[in-house]
Parts: structure tokens; sequence; C-alpha cells
């Protein structure tokens, strides 16, 4: 904390009364002694002012006692620094302790302060003493623990997704005329028999209070559904359960309805048979439409739930992607206190009935409990006022709301977005005509400050200025825009300016004059200024480094009337078909792996000599497959030719050694060379299976041996492996199954 002496007494002098003893003195030139003592001043301290007036002014002016002189910023310039902490907090890039003090020392040597104190050299920031000074000063800032934030949800509220859903909502507002009873909104929220706490009263200077509960709970869907006249529809539950019990919706509100799946989990299905539900409470028809305003999340987005919607007079209109906490009725003000409701209920019944746990059984009841309380007309009406739905505004959020989407702003999309799915055009053209447009802000890198403020001898401000005409790079300088006057020395341009307000575009004040120009409005002439050092200028607001270029990666669906989007259900078309295929593939893998027995498809033998024979793949659908007639020894298909090199022989010898010592027993060999005297260099090959006989491999050592080519009983046929894993795989069809093999 900083240092500050107490006071050790109660004596405090009037300023005031010091000018008015100075000012007597003057006047009727008395003592010292005598004006102090008239005035109530200490005759020292008339004393000092006078000495202070003889020295900075001509003995007989009252010169005020000097404030902090040793201040390392002016009032104006620790403004600066306010403003700017505030809104990098706003962007969701706030500024630790630590940051704040090296920001603030970089921006002492970039104002060019007189006053800046040793420690901070020693540092390279500024001490602690100093900073809690600054928030003592400056009570509308406080050291705050943020939350986590998904980076999708702050970049996806932006201005351009907000202007995109209220231009699909108010288009089928117009089209069909709805009245807020039709006008619905529905979501999903997870619930589980096992909630957070209440907060207990217990003794000071415990860490950590205790209560008891589950270590885990079972989970369950609750679909909470509104209208904007201030209405609640029985809520539905999805059940983590195969089988029905009556039981499940014991005691709930008159109704409700319950749906099953085994993981409790919203799908497409389930979907259906919600919307169904809506459609039997509302009553829609093709002649009394309703609107229904919900995200679009996976479970959303199927062919049948538009198909349904079509039917039986749902329009439906999708919300931008990431951002149903600022536009969605229900997250906005009624799913709070709903889950602060179920979450008291929890905790007293775990008060009355302890060692009691609640299940799924009992969860639907206490869900349509504080589902009935939240759920109420008053913070119905709130969410649908606070998002702009209804009464309908469309300027609802302020521009500091889209402050976070700046740090990753990109040109605006084509307009026809609107209503489309997926990217726009690939030329990646900004409008319709095809010309690039500007983005509405931009923010301009600012060079090294050490080069910019130079000292010139023509410029008495010492400070060198572009030429005129040409805008000073900084933070703060607005893009030129279509209507925006063109700034040059003398030149008026009467017109609005278009800039837009936000951290990268103009700002009412001493920052925003252009330098080296002179701006004049209608019915007045003012002379800009140069700009003063900004903390932006010192330590630039986060800025992406690499905008997301269009088309790259999935379709996403947009904002935009789905059941009359016909791009967007030919898409939802061809993803059901891809889906279905793709589990048609996973039950054929299933069914093969359970060893149910699949057909196998010929495949055609093509003309090739018998040297192309042995090049044959390794393929169960050859002619001599598994399915083929059993063969004996005299039958079996021998190639009709004599052993040659590189070809696969099957030879019969005795056994010499080991067990069964003279029985004959049948190898599987390759010829290497062909000998003089009827005799055969051979490799012999390893079986791989006792079962299957029709795989070989080569053993790790090279059994070589020469034999007589009458234990030759013929050449086989076989196929080499075509992968790397096969390569050493040698198969011999058909199986040698008829034979007595060595294994």
């Amino acid at each position: 904390m900083p240092r500050q002496r107490p006071r050790t007494s109660n004596k405090q002098m009037d300023r005031t009364d010091l000018e008015k003893a100075f000012n007597h003195r003057v006047q009727t030139e008395c003592s010292h002694k005598e004006a102090a003592e008239k005035f109530g001043v200490k005759k020292t301290t008339l004393v000092d002012a006078f000495n202070r007036s003889k020295k900075e002014a001509n003995g007989v002016t009252y010169v005020p006692v000097p404030g902090k002189v040793n201040m390392v910023f002016t009032p104006e310039q620790e403004g600066l620094i306010v403003k700017y902490t505030i809104q990098a907090a706003q962007m969701f890039y706030g500024l630790p302790r630590i940051e704040v003090r090296r920001m603030v020392y970089n921006y002492a040597h970039a104002c060019k302060s007189k006053s800046i104190p040793e420690a901070w050299e020693r540092n390279r920031m500024a001490t602690t003493d100093w900073y809690y000074s600054f928030m003592e000063r400056h009570p509308d800032l406080v050291l705050k623990a943020p939350e986590g934030m998904s980076i999708a949800r702050i970049v996806a509220f932006n201005k351009v997704n907000v202007e995109t859903f209220f231009k699909a909502y108010t288009l089928a507002l117009e089209k069909y005329q709805f009245t807020p009873d039709r006008i619905f909104n529905l979501d999903e929220s997870s619930l589980s028999t096992v909630m957070k706490p209440c907060k207990v009263v217990c003794a000071r200077g415990k860490p950590v209070a205790t209560q008891v509960t589950r270590e885990r709970g079972e989970t369950m869907t609750f679909v909470g559904i509104i209208s904007a006249a201030g209405q609640a529809v029985p809520p539905v539950f999805i059940i983590p359960r195969a089988r029905w019990n009556p039981t499940f919706m014991r005691n709930t509100s008159f109704g409700s309805k319950g749906i099953l799946h085994p993981s409790g989990w919203m799908n497409g299905d389930c979907f259906v048979q919600t919307l169904q539900h809506l459609h039997e409470r509302s009553g829609s028809s093709d002649e009394n439409k309703i609107l229904l305003i919900m995200d679009n999340a996976e479970c959303h987005m199927n062919i049948n739930v538009v198909e349904f919607a079509i039917r039986h007079g749902i329009v439906i209109v999708t919300l931008p992607p990431h951002t149903t906490d600022k536009l969605q009725p229900l997250d906005v003000s009624v799913f709070g206190p709903f889950k602060t409701f179920l979450r008291a209920l929890l905790n007293d019944h775990a008060l009355m009935h302890p060692n009691e746990h609640i299940t799924v059984h009992q969860l639907p009841e206490f869900a349509c409990d504080a589902w009935t309380k939240a759920a109420n007309p008053a913070n119905i009406l709130s969410g649908y006022r606070a998002t702009g739905i209804w009464p309908v505004n469309r300027l609802i959020f302020p521009d500091e709301a889209f402050v976070g989407a700046q740090v990753t702003e990109r040109p605006a999309p084509p307009e026809d977005f609107v209503v489309e799915v997926g990217p726009p055009s690939s030329d990646g053209a900004n409008s319709s005509d095809g010309e690039d447009q500007p983005p509405a802000s931009q923010v301009i890198d600012l060079p090294d400050l050490s080069p910019t403020l130079e000292d010139d001898p023509d410029d008495p401000t010492g400070t060198a200025w572009p030429d005129p005409g040409t805008a000073a790079p900084g933070p703060n300088t607005a893009t030129p825009g279509p209507n925006t006057a063109t700034p040059g020395p003398n030149t008026a341009t009467p017109g609005p300016s278009t800039a837009t307000p936000g951290p990268s575009t103009a700002t009412p004040g001493p920052s925003t004059a252009t330098p080296g120009s002179s701006t004049t409005t209608p019915g007045s002439s003012t002379q800009s200024t140069p700009p003063s050092i900004t903390p932006e200028a010192v330590r630039p607001f986060p800025k992406a480094a690499n905008q997301r270029p269009y088309g790259k990666g999935k379709k996403r669906l947009r904002a935009c009337i789905l059941t009359e989007n016909e791009e967007a259900i030919v898409d939802l078309r061809v993803k059901a078909a891809k889906k279905q295929k793709l589990e048609e593939k996973k039950k054929a893998v299933a069914g093969k792996k359970s060893g149910v027995p699949r057909k196998k498809k010929p495949a055609p033998v093509p003309e090739s000599s018998e040297e192309d024979d042995v090049r044959v793949l390794l393929d169960d659908s050859s002619e001599y497959s598994d399915d083929s007639e059993e063969f004996t020894e005299s039958s079996y298909p021998f190639l009709d030719k004599e052993p040659e090199a590189g070809d696969f022989v099957l030879v019969r010898l005795a056994l010499e050694e080991g067990r069964g010592v003279g029985t004959s027993v049948c190898y599987v060999a390759h010829v290497l060379v062909t000998l003089e005297g009827s005799r055969l260099n051979l490799s012999f090959l390893r079986m791989k299976s006792a079962i299957l006989r029709n795989t070989f491999t080569f053993p790790n050592i090279p059994d070589e041996s020469e034999v007589d080519a009458g234990h030759c009983l013929g050449v086989v046929k076989v196929s080499k492996g075509a992968t790397k894993r096969q390569a050493d795989l040698i198969k011999v069809f058909p199986p040698l199954v008829p034979f007595n093999m060595h294994y």
C-alpha cells in the first residue's frame, strides 16, 4: 500500500485565509504578525508566501503553493491510462497488475516525463506504491479475477452476425405478421442429480466448507420453451433410460413430456418429438403459423426436423453460432434463475432427507417446481426485451458490446449470405458489385516513436509531422470511408463522417486530430492540433495477425429462415445421406467382426501366363477360394510344369531327428537354382498356421539344402504380399490341407 503518514494533530489551514492575509498586508502595509493573527494563519507561512511571490512574481501578487511537483503523469495522461485499461478489459484481454506497471513505465518514457523515479528505472516498471495510489485515485478501477471466455463467442458476437439475424427475423415477421404469442424460443439445458451446493454459514478461518453430496450424478436434458407474450410451455425431459417408468413424470407440471434415450442427450429423433410437443401445445398449422427461434446445434440441423416444421406450420429462424448468451432469451434471463431455484430445492431435500440420494425418477419433479418459479412473465419478457427480439430493437447492443470482436475483425462478408449456407463466392468479393471494400474499422500498426518524434527546425512544436493531406499513423486514426472528408490544408468538405466508434477508430478528443491538416465544418473553422501520445501507441491493443479467408473449412449455417432456405435444406439432405451411408458401413464392419458371413463378390480372372500367376496379389476372391471344393493328394491342382528357378514347390521328406523320426512330412520351398543330375537347390519356408495351411514365410536364418527332384510333388500356385506388412508372406492356394505339413 502507498505510504501515508497519519496526522499527529488536527491543525489545518484554509488556503483562502492565507491569500486573504497576503492581500490584507499588501493593502494595509501592516506587519506579518498582525496580518497572520487577524486571519488565523501562521506567521512563518505568511512569510513564505511573500518570499515565493518575490521569487516568482513582483512581490505583491499572491502565488499559490505549487501542487505535487513530483507527479509522473498529468491528470489528463492518467485519464488516458484509465481509459486504456478499461477498454482492454472490455476486449477480454485485461491487463494483470504487473503488466499495468510495465505499460505505465513505458508510457512515462514515451511522454518524456521528467519525474520518473529511480526505482522505476531499476525494475523497469512502476512501483507497487504508485500502483496502489493510482487505484485509490481512480475508484472506478478494481482488480478482479476474470472468468474464462471462449474465443468462439468473442469472435462470433459481432455487428455483422447480429445484423444478419435481425434481417432474417424481421423478414419473417413482415411476411407472416406474427404476434407475440406466436413467437417462441427453444433451448436445451443439462440437469444433474448432483449440483453445486449452496453457500453455508460456518466458522471463520476454516479454509473450505464441506457438505455431503454424491461424487457423481446422472444427467438428463431439459428443454425449455417460452413465448414473447410471457408464457412458458410445459417442459420436455430427455430421460437416460431405455424403458418407460410411470414414476418419471410423477408430480410434474401438467402437459410435461418425457422422451427416452439411452444417453439422455438430445438428437435428431428426440428433437422431432420435441417439435411435436410444441405443435400440440401451440396449435400450429399452415393457416396459423408460429415462429421458432433456436440455435443451430447439431441435433437441430436435421432434415427430418425441417420437413416436420414445414408440414406443421413452424417457421424456424436460426441464431448465429456462439451468440446464444446474448441473443437467446432463455439464456439471458430464464435459465439462470431456473438453475438457482433448482439448486436450492435439491439442497433443501438433502437437508430434510439425509443419506438419501436424488435419482432421475425425482429430478423432473424438482425441475418442474423450479421452472414454474423461474419462467414467470417478468423474467420471460425481460429476456425478449434485453435481446431486442420483442419489441424489435435492432440497436439494442451498443458499439461497446462488439469491442471484443475487433481483435479478429476482418472485412464484412457479402450481404447476400444472409439466407445462404456456406462461404461466399470464391473470388472473395466483399460487395455484390465485385469491388473490394475496406473494413469498417482498421487498426494501423504504429512505427517506433523515437524516429517519429524528432526535432524539426521548421516546426515550433518540436515534432516532425507528415506532409499535409497524409494521415499520421496511430491507433486512433480513422480509416477513410466513402463519405469521409479528405483532410488537407485549409480544405473543408461538408458531410458526416463515417468513422465507426471502437478501439481502432477516431475518438473525440485531442488525440483524434490529423496533423498537418485543418478540418472545417459548416459554420465554423477549427485548426487541428497535434495529438498527444496515448497508451495504445506504447502498447497496442491485441490484434490477430492473420485474417481467416472465406471458404476455408466446413460449411457453417448462419442465421437464416431455415424452413425457407432451399440451399440449406439441400445441404441437410446431402448430410443425411452421408450419415446413412456411414451407418451402413459401420454395420457391415460390425457384422464382419461378429462372424456373420458376408457375400463375396467374384473377381474376374484375367488371361495371363504362368509367370504372371505367381505375382497375383493376396486376395480371397481368387478362383481357388476357401469356399471351393475339397481336394485330396491325388487331385490337388499343381501347375503343369517342371520346377524352375524362382518357382515354389511342395517337397516331401522323411524326418531324420526328433519326434516321429522317419515320418514323411511336406515342406514348401523356393527353388534357387536347378542343378545337374535332377537336383534342386531349395530354400525352405515355415508355415504360419497349422489350421489354414496356406500362408508361409521365410525364416530369419535361411534354411537352404540340395534335394533330389524326385521328392518334389509339384509346383504350387502362390501370391506374394503387396503391402509392406505382407511383403514377407507367401500364400499358397488352394490351401495344402490334404498334405501332412511340417509345422
